[in-house]
């Protein structure tokens, strides 16, 4: 029988395809990405892993009380992701203050609290598997097709390390749970949310590859 975040993942079977196959993943596995690019989604990115600070602690207000413990814990990872991005800011002459959201990430980022403040616990959880699923296939993508040592290797090594592993199949076993026994109508909205997390993880790629600024 096929799980619900396999039915979810079979769903987005060629999204998945296209995310995976993104040429700033291949890039940065061959070592020929621009600096410069990377830089933008490191100033991006710190923004998106800051503003998930109060994504989750709203799903926690609304957690099953077995659940609660867990997803508190997702709070002190993302604290150590933070200064992760700050070491290698530092390292590498990133500029992490006053950063403005491009429009991919600013538009993300309203998708991700309208979700967690708007709608039930399972919707909001639903769109965190779905983008700590990208990051996880994403980045294992990269580590088994690189060829060289990458300056960006902590980074690397962060979303593929055994705790983020176990961490993303723990949210899939649990939306699993919070999907039995839900109407159909609960079962495709949010599958409908997991697709369009997906679409906006495609496009935070395509974000830092094409360089997106505000167009005035």
């Amino acid at each position: 029988m096929t799980t619900f975040h396999q039915h979810l993942l079979n769903q987005a079977g060629d999204l998945w395809g296209k995310i995976l196959t993104h040429p700033f993943l291949k890039m940065t596995a061959d070592g020929s990405i621009p600096d410069d690019t990377f830089k933008t989604w490191m100033q991006q990115d710190y923004l998106f892993v800051r503003e998930a600070i109060p994504f989750i602690a709203v799903l926690i207000s609304k957690a099953p009380v077995e659940l609660r413990s867990n997803l508190t814990q997702v709070l002190p990872a993302l604290d150590k992701e933070l200064d992760l991005f700050r070491k290698n800011a530092e390292e590498h002459g990133v500029n992490l203050e006053n950063v403005r959201p491009a429009p991919t990430c600013h538009a993300y980022l309203q998708f991700l609290m309208a979700t967690a403040y708007g709608r039930p616990f399972e919707d909001g959880f639903t769109v965190l598997y779905a983008a700590e699923k990208v990051y996880l296939d994403s980045w294992m993508e990269v580590k088994n097709n690189l060829n060289i040592a990458s300056p960006w290797e902590s980074f690397i090594d962060n979303w593929t390390s055994e705790a983020f592993q176990q961490y993303v199949g723990w949210l899939g076993t649990t939306l699993d749970d919070l999907a039995k026994q839900r109407p159909d109508r609960d079962l495709q909205r949010m599958t409908d949310l997991f697709l369009t997390t997906a679409r906006y993880e495609y496009l935070f790629w395509e974000m830092a590859a094409s360089g997106e600024t505000w167009p005035i």
